[in-house]
């Protein structure tokens, strides 16, 4: 029988895996045995896991932290996003109560570059960020974070760079076969769902030819509680505003634009597969074939009823004045003119698909270089939809409501639910009669009754994205013949193309979204189309100020209701129309084409009998891109009324713009080992990270054309430069037993072209040569006339030009109590920045988002057959983004803990019972603007629970 042996090269590049050299070099370990048979996996639960994850950190040269499979297929948590914020420095981003996105001292999801066995590959998300939630994690061997740089990695991390690492069968060596059977409980929706998951793995023709399969299939039925704020406006022409005690208030004022209370059902499917083939035709050469897909479909349905407030049309109760508290939040307002209440049906469905396909040669040239040739191909995609990813029917009816903000996390929202003989309909304000004194009211009734039902807008929304990317890589690693002094040379190319399509499908081009608009008496919608959705009694229970609103409202089936309103449409009307999302002209894509070169050396001695190694290297990458659109200019301003000008636009054109930089990236480290367990670290490092795709648009969108030289519109900028940074990390690390430590480390990053938006004064070219008119501006501000001035609008427009220094401290320890089975794991991260957001400028344009400190307490105990895990997870309030959805101001996220705990019991030594309980003290999302009482979003998930049946064999 033959093995795969590992020679003196080989053993070298194992050495290495934290530096990322080559792909498979994160999946092994150093031995420098020259006799040394094939890697074998060992497992051993969770004292294992943490074994390898300490070895892991320990070997490397740089700052890495790293986290293991406890067996085969059978990962820490259920979620990869949720293992990875057990890491110090590491946060995540929730979407359905699960985790999707991370932030890495400070830097969100842009900001870290995400590997898949040291490649590259597709997302679907319109960003550069990597969505977790996508990837299995019974798929995954391990996760590795990579803190620190070096020449060997692939740029775009500012933050970090993290790798996945799926299994391999040379790694597994022989038969395994392995999977996992359970039933998910969620608490709120009620629905038990399955999940399947299993792993196959052998090895033939004496150990040379590997195969191995993995699969996994995911079911999860959630509902998640919801109370939103789209945004709050600032200075958006509130009448008479004045304070609790009736003084005029002439500060900054911010209203909120509506209030809704939401109950979203989410049907979660995931379905991954993994496949990979190695062979090694001689004791040299390994080639490995390996493939992974991954479908993610998350499809809702959504039911919400609230209210949209106009700031004009605001007043005080009994006609008084609204009152805003001290930060000029407007926190007691009534409005009836203008006021509606709505129903609405909405859908925010994620329909997505990812494949990729590798292949790898890694040869040892001889007994002193190594070099591997990699290909990667992947591609990823998210569908259209027919504009469901934003998708909203709505019903509703013309109303009036009282909105009062006091020291509760919820507002409360009344006086719209009783009848009412004086409020004027939806119908007399298209009729232009309402409000006046001689005509009676139309009147409503009770908000449940279905006669007050009327159609109003319908809207289909949403991005289809496309990613297409291929890599290169040729990465040699050569091994000096001394113990001392240079000791290897790790040089190579690397060469990736990639293309994202962001293409725009919704109905609102010719405003036919609006056909029905203005809650108008025809057409009648059917009490049978309608029900009363009851939330139930505990709806939001535990947040304060639940309780204060009404927790049934009117549902209707948003489908159903579009294809009444076209049917309705076509029997009282001469054509036909559809509703259904289209192709529009707000479209681009983006074409980056990458090539770098890398030289890196390291170097091994002796400081007064302390060993000391170091590495030192340099990158050189080019970036080319190419960003294409479509686009309509603008071309004329038609008067509406008052209050609206529409904007007309001219034929479609094409938009190219291109852009090049290049950049020369330093690293160095030094790692000395002042003890057998005792290693102190130093690093530094030149990195960048490229801009977000959605900022280097091409195309100019029209916000805002009210009358009175009230325009805004906004672009991206193709020309965006890369963000850099100057990174500076020390650390200092002890190793006291076989699975405990305690670390400290310190980091500094200096990072210069941030991207920020700016405004400036924009005035558009039509196709005869003349600017375009303001026809608000003449003489007749009715009408367009020969003095017509020329329009200026606002426009915003990212820049680069804004620099940051982050800096903090991250502390760790793990401790196991000897043979008691028990062990301890607890981790902190303090950071703090120079560019900090003062929640009270509202000139403020830049400040540092996903900053914020973080603790992780995990208990765990294993011996025997019995593995139990608790684990409690805090991060900070922090800036999430500098924008709302519909509003002038950042979104905060509050602080948030969670407690999970999961646990095993061994009923043979092949098949295990185990048990899961995620949020187990039902934490909710909160997400407010500017100040504590301006409330953007509540999200409450609830509990999950799971129970199954595992088996290794």
């Amino acid at each position: 029988m033959t093995t795969y042996n590992k020679n003196q090269v080989a053993s070298a590049v194992l050495a290495a895996m934290g530096t990322l050299a080559s792909p498979q070099l994160l999946a092994a370990e150093a031995d420098t045995s020259t006799d040394t048979k094939m890697e074998v996996i060992e497992v051993s639960g969770i004292r294992g896991s943490l074994s390898r994850s300490m070895d892991v950190k320990r070997s490397a040269e740089g700052v890495v932290d790293s986290i293991s499979s406890e067996d085969i297929g059978k990962f820490p948590d259920t979620n990869l996003a949720e293992s990875l914020q057990r890491i110090t420095g590491v946060s995540i981003d929730r979407s359905g109560g699960e985790g999707q996105s991370i932030t890495v001292r400070g830097f969100g999801p842009q900001f870290n570059t995400v590997l898949v066995n040291g490649r590259q590959i597709a997302s679907e998300s319109d960003t550069r960020g990597f969505s977790f939630d996508t990837i299995a994690a019974e798929l995954v061997s391990s996760l590795d974070v990579h803190k620190t740089s070096s020449a060997t990695m692939q740029s775009g991390g500012i933050g970090s760079t993290v790798n996945i690492n799926t299994a391999k069968p040379f790694a597994i060596n022989g038969f395994k076969a392995a999977g996992s059977i359970k039933g998910i409980y969620d608490e709120n929706s009620e629905e038990t769902t399955p999940q399947i998951s299993g792993l196959i793995s052998n090895t033939f023709l004496d150990d040379s030819f590997g195969v191995l399969l993995g699969v996994s299939h995911q079911e999860r039925k959630t509902r998640l509680n919801q109370a939103q704020i789209d945004g709050w406006l600032e200075n958006v022409g509130i009448p008479d505003p004045k304070t609790a005690s009736g003084e005029a208030y002439t500060g900054n004022i911010f209203s909120a634009r509506n209030y809704d209370h939401k109950v979203t059902f989410e049907d979660r499917t995931r379905t991954n597969a993994n496949l990979v083939l190695q062979y090694a035709p001689t004791d040299n050469l390994v080639l490995t074939a390996d493939a992974l897909y991954s479908d993610f479909d998350v499809e809702t349905n959504a039911t919400s009823y609230g209210h949209w407030f106009t700031a004009p049309n605001v007043t005080g109760i009994d006609g008084g004045s609204p009152i805003v508290d001290a930060n000029g939040t407007v926190v007691d307002m009534y409005q009836e003119v203008g006021l509606a209440t709505d129903f609405h049906a909405k859908k925010f469905d994620r329909i997505t698909d990812s494949k990729s396909f590798g292949l790898n040669a890694d040869w040892d040239v001889n007994d002193n270089l190594n070099m591997s040739f990699d290909y990667s191909h992947s591609e990823a995609s998210r569908e259209a939809n027919n504009g469901r990813g934003n998708q909203l029917s709505l019903i509703g009816y013309a109303n009036r409501v009282r909105f009062q903000v006091n020291d509760d996390v919820l507002p409360n929202a009344s006086m719209f639910e009783s009848a009412n003989p004086n409020i004027y309909s939806g119908q007399q304000e298209l009729d232009g009669t309402a409000y006046d004194p001689s005509v009676t009211p139309a009147g409503v009734q009770d908000y449940l009754s279905t006669d007050n039902s009327r159609a109003h807008v319908m809207l289909r929304r949403g991005w289809e994205v496309q990613d297409e990317l291929d890599q290169f890589r040729w990465d040699n690693t050569w091994l000096a013949d001394g113990d001392t002094g240079f000791s290897a040379a790790r040089f190579g190319m690397m060469y990736s193309t990639e293309t994202k399509s962001l293409n725009r499908w919704d109905n609102e081009g010719e405003g036919l979204h609006c056909a029905y608009c203005g809650y108008p008496d025809s057409p009648t919608i059917s009490p049978d189309a309608q029900y009363i959705f009851d939330a139930g009694s505990d709806f939001l229970s535990g947040v304060s100020g639940s309780g204060q609103m009404p927790t049934s409202w009117l549902a209707h089936d948003g489908e159903a209701n579009f294809a009444f309103l076209e049917q309705y449409y076509a029997s009282t009307n001469s054509d036909t129309i559809s509703f259904d999302a289209v192709l529009r002209d707000k479209s681009y894509s983006v074409q980056e084409d990458i090539f770098a070169a890398y030289f890196e050396v390291d170097f091994v001695g002796e400081i007064a009998g302390m060993l000391i190694s170091s590495t030192a290297g340099v990158r050189y990458e080019t970036t080319d891109t190419d960003v294409k659109g479509r686009d309509k200019p603008i071309a004329q301003l038609n008067i509406l009324d008052k209050t609206e000008m529409l904007p007309a636009y001219g034929s479609v054109e094409a938009i190219s713009q291109a852009n090049s930089y290049d950049a020369i990236l330093p690293s160095f480290s030094v790692k000395l080992e002042i003890t057998d367990d005792l290693v102190a670290r130093l690093a530094a490092s030149k990195t960048m990270t490229r801009p977000t795709l959605n900022s280097m648009s091409p195309i100019t969108v029209i916000n805002t054309t009210r009358p009175g030289g009230d325009l805004t519109s906004s672009q991206g900028n193709p020309k965006l430069k890369p963000f850099s940074s100057e990174n500076l990390d020390l650390s200092l690390e002890w190793y006291y037993d076989e699975v405990s430590y305690v670390s400290a480390g310190y980091f500094r990053k200096n990072v210069e072209n941030f991207i920020v938006n700016t405004q400036e004064d924009l005035t558009f070219t039509l196709s005869d040569g003349s600017l375009l008119t303001d026809p608000s501006t003449g003489d007749d501000t009715d009408n367009p006339d020969s003095n017509d001035g020329v329009a200026h609008f606002t426009n915003t427009r990212p820049n680069n030009g804004e620099s940051a220094i982050v800096d903090g401290w991250e502390l760790a320890v793990q401790h196991s109590f000897g043979e008691s089975g028990f062990g301890v794991m607890a981790n902190a991260t303090l950071v703090s920045s120079n560019a900090e957001l003062d929640a009270a400028d509202i000139t403020q344009v830049f400040a540092l988002t996903g900053l914020s400190d973080s603790v992780n307490l995990v208990a765990f105990y294993e011996s025997g057959p019995i593995q139990t895990r608790l684990a409690w997870n805090w991060r900070d309030s922090f800036v999430q983004s500098l924008t709302q959805t519909n509003g002038d101001g950042p979104t905060i996220v509050e602080s948030y803990a969670q407690l999970d705990l999961s646990g095993s019991y061994d009923l043979t030594e092949n098949l295990a019972v185990f048990f899961e309980g995620v949020n187990l003290t039902e934490e909710y999302v909160h997400k407010r603007g500017r100040f504590e009482n301006q409330l953007l979003s509540v999200e409450d998930s609830g509990r999950r629970f799971a129970l199954g049946i595992r088996g290794s064999f």
